[in-house]
């Protein structure tokens, strides 16, 4: 972006690739945060990685973590593990995810009508930590924001396939519109992250998975021709004022 952006609270753990012997052995980690996730929202669980973590660098990189989806919905895929310096306290994104993947099916059909060409997308929604929890699992995102809490980030992510370079001027007006698409739920920030991806690739794993694995369009393992990236505080009143939040990105 041309500015800083604003970050609410604190953003989906990154997940690290560190080795080492942690406090309890990885198979025996991921069955207590997954038996516990089972505990407290039911249903049954599937972990799709894991990474132990690290008894020595454990007040940097926190405890042991999974990335994990309900059964049979790989769709709703969050992060669950154990809170640093707390072995018997746990943490999860199960609720964040929930309500991002309600919203993203919400824009399904606005989405394809407004964004030209091939499209993978998801909703993505960041509260500070301590701002949700469990108890509220069976809250709509709308009845959340408008009762509970409305300090939070919404950010519609979209990968355009494209054969060759695009041209950027086709989306000012598709990004416009998908600002305004947000505006009525409410909440402090809301913005639209687009990368124009090439067509060779499949980026739909990518995006699947974008509120966990926190790769930047830059870093991710394809060809990305450039970006869109911006937000509400940004008071954009009309299409051609997103020219200026476009990034190409250099080989």
């Amino acid at each position: 972006m041309k500015r800083k952006k604003r970050i609410l609270g604190i953003l989906l753990p990154i997940i690290l690739l560190l080795g080492g012997t942690g406090c309890m052995n990885e198979k025996a980690s991921e069955e207590t945060i997954v038996k516990h996730l089972e505990d407290t929202y039911g249903g049954k669980f599937e972990v799709e990685t894991s990474k132990q973590g690290n008894s020595i660098f454990k007040n940097m990189y926190g405890d042991d973590k999974v990335i994990v989806h309900p059964e049979g919905k790989p769709e709703h895929v969050f992060l669950a593990g154990i809170k640093r310096d707390h072995d018997d306290e746990f943490y999860d994104t199960y609720v964040l995810s929930k309500w991002g993947d309600e919203l993203t099916r919400k824009y399904k059909q606005e989405v394809a009508a407004i964004v030209p060409g091939d499209v993978d997308y998801r909703v993505l929604l960041y509260v500070e930590d301590g701002k949700y929890n469990s108890s509220m699992k069976n809250l709509s995102a709308q009845d959340y924001f408008s009762k509970k809490n409305q300090d939070a980030e919404v950010v519609i992510k979209v990968a355009v396939k494209t054969a060759g370079a695009p041209n950027p001027a086709d989306y000012y007006e598709p990004v416009y519109r998908l600002l305004q698409l947000l505006e009525p739920l409410g909440v402090q920030s809301y913005g639209v992250s687009l990368g124009f991806v090439d067509a060779s690739v499949d980026p739909a794993d990518y995006i699947r998975t974008s509120n966990v694995n926190n790769v930047p369009w830059s870093n991710l393992d394809a060809k990305v021709y450039g970006t869109i990236m911006v937000d509400n505080l940004a008071n954009i009143t009309e299409p051609s004022q997103i020219e200026a939040y476009y990034e190409p990105i250099e080989e």
